[in-house]
């Protein structure tokens, strides 16, 4: 009698431990950094210099697409590559202000750790190059990322903040709802 019970739950502890161990079941959530784009950020809005700011004052409009992020895992770190879609338009006044109508734009990317923490901020260019009658252009940022990991598998507490790199005056535009 004692037989027939231990013997089932000697084959359930067998076939439990042929499974992932507790380590091993950690998913792509745990291990990928959330990707976000920073709300005031996301959106630019950039005037020729001087006081006005209506849409003939425009050089430059541009956003940020939805970010992706696939990353793979290592004992002590996390290695991210991101990827997303910057889009500008072009204003009235950029000829007036570039006649060769490039402009460039500048944005950051800030890894944030559990704690809330920037634990760094790196800042990219993206060059554009209007020609002809094209108004609006679009470029793919792609890049890679490494984030040193104080604990294995807790890659999914981190956070990844996209933005532009935006003057002030540019950012209190978009907080007024202007964007």
């Amino acid at each position: 009698m004692v037989l027939r019970l231990l013997l089932p739950a000697a084959l359930l502890a067998s076939l439990t431990a042929c499974g992932p161990s507790a380590t091993e079941r950690v998913t792509a959530a745990q291990l990928c950094p959330k990707a976000l784009r920073v709300q005031d950020a996301s959106t630019l809005t950039r005037f020729q210099p001087g006081r006005g700011r209506d849409a003939t004052d425009t050089i430059v409009q541009a956003t940020m697409s939805d970010i992706t992020v696939a990353c793979s895992a290592r004992r002590d770190r996390v290695d991210v590559d991101i990827v997303f879609d910057v889009r500008v338009a072009e204003g009235p006044a950029l000829a007036r202000v570039a006649p060769d109508r490039k402009v460039a734009l500048e944005y950051f990317v800030a890894i944030v750790d559990p704690q809330r923490q920037i634990m760094t901020r790196r800042t990219f260019n993206a060059d554009f190059q209007f020609s002809g009658n094209r108004t609006k252009l679009q470029s793919k940022e792609e890049l890679s990322q490494r984030i040193p990991l104080a604990s294995p598998g807790i890659g999914g507490a981190y956070q990844i903040a996209v933005g532009f790199v935006m003057t002030p005056d540019e950012v209190e535009f978009n907080r007024r709802g202007n964007r």
